[in-house]
């Protein structure tokens, strides 16, 4: 707190003291007893005219005494009398401040680089510079712009190393941005709750490195699949059942090829715990019992000895596990659901690493969610656990702590999502990992519902706090607070009326609140209130997409929709084959170190091109006889320098057979370019095309 109070400093005492002693010197030079005034004062500015002449006499030591007496007496009522004043902050300090001073403090010098906060106020993505965790907890009520005025911006931003997923209820912003973000260079992937069929494929299972992993991943089912707020009176059950799963789990993972790790296999299992007969062993007892035999491991195998553990119940206890674990897996009967759930196509590693570990290429994720059913909103509600859980082990492991490409979650309809129990905790470590939340909510009211009475973690690990408007008591009176008191000027004014009438005019200064809360309600629409970690609150326009450089590419200008593809059951998506940089292989090759399975070999250019037919026309889209690169960019959306690299291929001789089967728009331009300048090369060096 700075005041006006005057402290003592002990320097300027010493000098005045030796001041009014040289004061007392020139005094008894012109004083001696019985002088009068005007005779003194003539005398004394006789002395100051000759201020280095000897004047000391016998009264000399006299008027030292007095004239430092008196200089001591005034230093005493000087100090003595001085207040904590605070001039003009008497009862507080809030103001708006300039968005042109937070621009200066925290705009990055390249405009792709920086989050667009509002019309005016942009914040770099170098967080470790501006010493901000980069979190934002954006608060608006239904049609205040949430998705449009923060979500969309920031998505055409498209920063320089900057990985997004994002909580889309409905599919509306993967429609509006994601033909944008493809077409320069995102890798587009898309969970999709609402259209199964249109989804891509994600299997929990293929994370799992090591045993605790598979406890992991059952605690986040259980945790997902049991309703808010409910609680068992007996927690025998649930962990009876989590000790079954497990065995099942297990299972799984240790004994099953890899295309069979999915919970299609789980049910199978579970269903093959079923009691046929009385007195007989089920289908899964046998089973257990052949793997007891059969595994070097044997009693301690983690299957056998977690399901030995469960299976030593009475009948009917035993009953109630596997009906109470059917109860649970219920939701995954369904062939959409086990088709999502078969295999993974996801890859959550690269969102923070890039393509096969590259280390440039982006990502973007949208959890596409229903928002009438949340029927299956477990699922993202692991997929977000599992994200977590692999980025921070890239970041711990295999990157120093710190990933190479910034990860953002964006949030939308953050009180919808089942999201990890630790996820308070998440919030308050992940800055150092890069990666950073913007957590989107109606209310403080939904917060409250959600983490009750630690529901102020969220914000207080929210460095930006951005709201935007709404009609919700205890939210106006939270921002009302958080925006603080100013001092104002008080003007008052009175009057007497009577034979002696008089008037008094009075100035003081008051206490206000910088906006109260029904103030708070009244905001404007176009308006939104930011505050971020040391400095006073910004109010400023909502920013307008229409005006960003990349808006018409979005579907909400003149950009095509993003449209997905309906996937067949054993419909693989993804390309034929990968060209990797030498940073990949690198990769590659410290996974292999680590023992996880990797199968690296090396062919040359000869080799490669000569592959066999049945294996060069392996695809992922299915082609017509007369297949042409014509009709392709008339079928498929390729950007423009796909298209220019299949003239290039053609315009060097490279027959169309031959580009057609790398032409395709999932495989990136620079890969076209590295596969042509191989064909030529092979050309030049056999003289064959």
């Amino acid at each position: 707190m700075n005041t006006s109070e005057k402290k003592p400093f002990k320097l300027f005492i010493l000098v005045g003291a030796l001041l009014a002693i040289y004061l007392g010197y020139l005094v008894g030079g012109a004083w001696y007893e019985g002088i009068k005034l005007k005779e003194f004062i003539e005398k004394f500015n006789k002395v100051c005219e000759e201020p280095q002449a000897n004047y000391f006499n016998e009264n000399t030591l006299k008027c030292v005494v007095v004239v430092l007496f008196i200089y001591t007496l005034v230093v005493i009522m000087y100090y003595t009398s001085q207040r904590k004043y605070m001039s003009g902050k008497e009862f507080g300090t809030a103001r708006i401040e300039s968005p042109l001073y937070v621009n200066k403090v925290l705009k990055d010098k390249d405009s792709a680089n920086n989050r667009i906060l509002s019309q005016n106020v942009r914040m770099s993505l170098n967080f470790r510079k501006l010493k901000l965790n980069g979190n934002i907890l954006i608060c608006g009520g239904s049609g205040a712009g949430k998705t449009f005025y923060e979500v969309k911006p920031n998505l055409m931003q498209m920063p320089n190393k900057c990985s997004f997923i994002c909580t889309d209820p409905k599919g509306e912003i993967l429609r509006s941005c994601g033909t944008m973000l493809k077409n320069n260079g995102y890798n587009v992937k898309v969970i999709n709750l609402l259209e199964m069929d249109k989804s891509d494929c994600y299997n929990p299972f293929f994370y799992i490195r090591e045993e605790t992993d598979v406890v992991k991943l059952i605690t986040n089912l259980i945790a997902n699949t049991t309703p808010k707020g409910a609680s068992s009176q007996d927690p025998f059950w649930e962990k009876a059942e989590s000790l079954f799963l497990q065995a099942i789990f297990y299972y799984v993972w240790l004994e099953e090829k890899p295309s069979r790790r999915n919970f299609e296999t789980v049910l199978k299992l579970l269903g093959e715990a079923e009691l046929v007969d009385k007195g007989k062993p089920s289908r899964l007892d046998v089973r257990m019992k052949v793997l007891e035999k059969n595994s070097k491991l044997g009693a301690n195998h983690p299957a056998v000895k977690q399901y030995n553990k469960c299976m030593r119940g009475a009948g009917d206890t035993i009953r109630s596990i596997i009906i109470s674990a059917n109860s649970r897996l219920a939701f995954l009967e369904n062939k959409q659901v086990l088709r999502l759930l078969s295999r993974d196509e996801l890859k959550l590693d690269e969102l923070g690493i890039g393509v096969n570990g590259d280390e440039k290429t982006k990502t973007a994720l949208f959890c596409v969610i229903p928002d009438t059913d949340k029927s299956y909103n477990f699922i993202i509600g692991m997929l977000y656990t599992q994200i977590f859980q692999e980025l921070y082990y890239q970041a711990d492991f295999n990157y120093g702590g710190r990933l190479p490409i910034h990860v953002t979650f964006m949030l939308d309809e953050f009180a919808n999502v089942a999201l990890p129990d630790d996820f308070c905790s998440l919030l308050s470590t992940m800055r150092s990992r890069e990666i950073s939340s913007v957590i989107i909510i109606q209310n403080f009211a939904q917060l409250k519902a959600l983490f009750k009475d630690t529901w102020e973690t969220i914000p207080g690990n929210c460095d930006t706090f951005i709201y935007l408007g709404g009609n919700e008591q205890s939210t106006h009176k939270y921002v009302s607070e958080l925006l603080g008191k100013g001092t104002i000027d008080k003007k008052s004014s009175g009057e007497t009326k009577g034979r002696q009438g008089s008037s008094s005019r009075n100035y003081d200064v008051l206490g206000r609140d910088l906006f109260t809360p029904d103030e708070v309600r009244k905001l404007d629409n176009k308006k939104c209130i930011i505050f971020i970690r040391g400095f006073d609150p910004i109010m400023d326009n909502k920013y307008i997409p229409f005006a960003h450089p990349r808006f018409n590419e979005t579907a909400d200008g003149k950009g095509k929709p993003y449209v997905s593809e309906i996937r067949k059951g054993g419909e693989i998506q993804g390309k034929t084959f990968e060209v990797l940089s030498n940073k990949s292989i690198k990769y590659y090759e410290k996974l292999k170190e680590k023992g996880e399975e990797i199968y690296i070999d090396s062919f040359t250019y000869e080799e490669f091109m000569k592959l066999s037919n049945e294996r060069a026309n392996e695809k992922t889209i299915q082609v017509d006889k007369d297949d042409s690169i014509i009709k392709r960019m008339v079928k498929y959306q390729y950007n423009e320098m796909q298209q220019k690299e299949a003239q290039l291929a053609l315009e060097q001789g490279i027959p169309e057979s031959k580009i057609l089967e790398y032409f395709y728009p999932d495989i990136h331009e620079n890969d076209m370019r590295q596969i042509r300048e191989r064909y030529v090369k092979l050309i030049n060096i056999t003289g064959e095309s």
